[in-house]
């Protein structure tokens, strides 16, 4: 039976399912962002990598779309260039399997447009292709093509070709990450060891844009920073500039430093009930100056608690702490070494 659908999830496959496989269900598309690529990397994925096939026969869609299934997968078709084009611009797909002859946009010129543009940069493309002679694929690959599949496919090598692919990305995702960590890295040092940090006012506004920062790339709805100096007992907080809905949550003013790593709800306020109360998942690293707890970050996302030790995500934050603390401690050394010369 040839699927009549060019959208298919391994849901809607006739095959039956087996015995503790995990089936795909339909994406929720969303825009394309790199922030939602690295995240992917901190935390589990909401839905299950995408393979997007530009192809018009439908033997080959049902054929790519039973390996897909088999490997828990999401599948999805487009019929022509400019399709394909358009529904990598509603979800990235992690794989393209591109039809070198499409009818309206050249299979090379898509590859080029895809790999270019910086959401989709890592996309694996694997060029479809009935002829594997040198001189049909040395052109996909100059056109920045990851590799290549000969049709008719063979389920067996399609589904190796796409597994490939995938260890590939993720690699790549993971390097991406990792270099987008190290800036934030980089730019908080920057931005603190900057003589206008000691500038009246100048604190809130530097921390809020790191803050900023920080909800960006952790893919959080806001981030906070509640800070004491070394020696003193008065608290500080520094808010991240968006929230859902403009302002941020009132609980926010009633958290304390926090010794230890931890996922928590936020603490419930007065007049709230168990079943009134915030839907916030709080994600909180301490910061650390020897053994004086003189910080606490933290992620404020809407929605359900993550399953502990389903990502690094709280990890990476730790990391991050840890850097914080340490360069922001040497800018607030650098403030009060500057007033006592004057």
């Amino acid at each position: 039976m040839v699927l009549n659908s060019l959208n298919v999830t391994a849901r809607d496959s006739p095959r039956p399912r087996r015995r503790n496989q995990t089936v795909a269900t339909q994406p929720r598309l969303t825009s394309p962002a790199i922030g939602e690529i690295l995240c992917s990397v901190f935390r589990s994925r909401k839905n299950p990598p995408l393979i997007l096939l530009v192809e018009d026969d439908p033997t080959q869609i049902e054929t790519a779309s039973f390996a897909a299934f088999d490997l828990g997968l999401d599948f999805d078709s487009a019929a022509t260039g400019s399709e394909a084009l358009d529904k990598l611009a509603e979800r990235p797909a992690d794989v393209v399997l591109l039809n070198i002859r499409t009818p309206d946009l050249s299979g090379y010129e898509a590859c080029r447009r895809i790999k270019t543009a910086p959401e989709t940069a890592s996309t694996q493309i694997l060029f479809v292709t009935s002829r594997v002679d040198e001189e049909d694929l040395l052109p996909g690959f100059e056109a920045l093509a990851n590799d290549y599949v000969a049709k008719p496919f063979s389920g067996r090598e399609l589904k190796a070709r796409i597994k490939s692919a995938l260890r590939t990305k993720d690699l790549l995702d993971a390097l991406t990450a990792r270099t987008r960590f190290l800036e934030l890295q980089q730019e908080i040092t920057e931005k603190l060891e900057d003589p206008d940090f000691a500038a009246e006012g100048a604190r809130s506004t530097i921390l809020g844009g790191i803050l900023d920062r920080v909800t960006a790339l952790f893919l959080a709805d806001g981030a906070t920073l509640h800070t004491r100096s070394s020696g003193r007992s008065d608290t500080r907080i520094a808010l991240s500039t968006t929230w859902p809905g403009g302002d941020p949550p009132v609980y926010i003013h009633a958290l304390a430093l926090a010794e230890d790593p931890r996922i928590e709800r936020p603490p419930r306020m007065p007049g709230e009930t168990r079943e009134s109360g915030s839907n916030w998942a709080i994600l909180s690293a301490p910061l650390w100056v020897a053994s004086e707890l003189v910080g606490t970050i933290r992620l404020h996302r809407e929605g359900a608690l993550p399953r502990p030790g389903d990502s690094s995500e709280l990890e990476h934050l730790v990391a991050l702490a840890d850097h914080l603390a340490r360069t922001l401690h040497r800018a607030e050394l650098m403030v009060e070494v500057a007033v006592a010369r004057v």
